[in-house]
């Protein structure tokens, strides 16, 4: 039972493993660290500390901080370590060194008076932290920027973020969307194809598009959907986004198009028709000799001037259209126009 107690003594097992075990522990902690005096001197320095300013750990005992890290004479402006004087708390910085992104932080030690009597420092490679942060924001730069309605929901379908585009389009902020299902403007017989959508893309199914609807401020908007998964760092899913692209006027320029066409249609069909037929006649006649060849000019030329007509109403639709309030595409109201 007493070898048992002696095992649990760190005393006791410093004297029986015959190591240091403090430094054992320092020396396994992979982040640089050293501790330091009032004035800066590294009193302590773990192996990492050592690897990364290019020299033994017991090279730098007896070191200013500032001139291993820094190559300085003194202490750097804006240094952590200073700070700390009037602070008496935790101070850091980020650093580059060595082609790589560190976080210097600065643990104050203080003594009875609560003076400052020297410092643990502790120096994080955040390169790769830094590098995510950066693609994050590049990300969320572009996603905020993007014309398309971006939503992200937590798994239960209740709205967390959206982005400008998205709030553009619902007509409320992401703080008021806080919180509300996202199919809060979905018309009723229109949610069970969501639902279905949802619980597919959660399953596991790769996300596809598809058609709806959605009603905002009372007026019934057409839309293209997109539902994907969003993993977390684990890979499981942790959330939905949706990608929503608004039709309505597309689909508005598409009937304005297909109703132009009709009636373009409708306009020419009979015209065009029977001016057929009479070149039909005239020509039978011509052949036959029933009619000489200046009577058969003089009829074609009564003709012409009908097909004449047809261009100008066609024409006259043309401007019609052009000029309406239809959201028909540029490019076709600009070729409607004549430009």
């Amino acid at each position: 039972m007493r070898a048992i107690d002696e095992g649990r003594s760190l005393e006791a097992l410093e004297e029986r493993s015959g190591e240091d075990l403090w430094q054992k522990v320092f020396d396994a902690i992979e982040d640089p660290i050293f501790i330091q005096n009032a004035s800066g001197v590294i009193l302590r320095a773990n192996r990492a500390a050592g690897a990364l300013l290019g020299r033994s750990a017991e090279a730098l005992v007896g070191r200013f901080c500032y001139e291993v890290v820094h190559g300085t004479a003194s202490f750097i402006e804006g240094c952590p370590f200073v700070r700390s004087w009037t602070s008496r708390r935790r101070e850091s910085y980020t650093l580059f060194m060595h082609d790589r992104w560190y976080r210097v932080t600065i643990d104050p030690l203080l003594d009875a008076k609560q003076d400052v009597a020297g410092a643990i420092h502790i120096i994080t490679d955040v390169s790769e932290i830094k590098r995510i942060d950066e693609l994050r924001s590049h990300l969320a730069a572009i996603l905020e920027t993007s014309e398309e309605a971006i939503v992200g929901t937590a798994l239960d379908g209740r709205i967390v973020s959206m982005n400008a585009s998205a709030q553009r389009l619902f007509g409320f902020d992401s703080a008021g969307a806080q919180g509300r299902p996202v199919t809060d403007t979905v018309p009723d017989e229109r949610k069970d194809e969501w639902n279905a959508a949802i619980s597919r893309v959660i399953g596991g199914d790769a996300g596809k598009r598809f058609e709806s609807e959605i009603v905002v401020g009372g007026e019934r908007l057409e839309i293209s959907v997109g539902i994907s998964r969003v993993l977390d760092e684990r890979g499981v899913v942790g959330g939905i986004s949706f990608m929503i692209h608004d039709l309505s006027a597309q689909r508005r320029a598409e009937r304005a198009l297909v109703a132009y066409v009709t009636e373009a249609s409708l306009r020419m069909k009979v015209p065009l028709g029977a001016v057929s037929e009479e070149v039909d006649r005239v020509t039978a006649l011509l052949a036959g000799g029933a009619i000489t060849p200046l009577e058969a000019v003089a009829i074609l030329k009564v003709q012409k001037t009908h097909l004449d007509q047809i261009a100008r109403n066609l024409a006259d639709l043309d401007r019609a259209v052009a000029n309406s309030d239809g959201e028909i595409p540029e490019a076709y109201r600009r070729f409607f126009a004549g430009e």
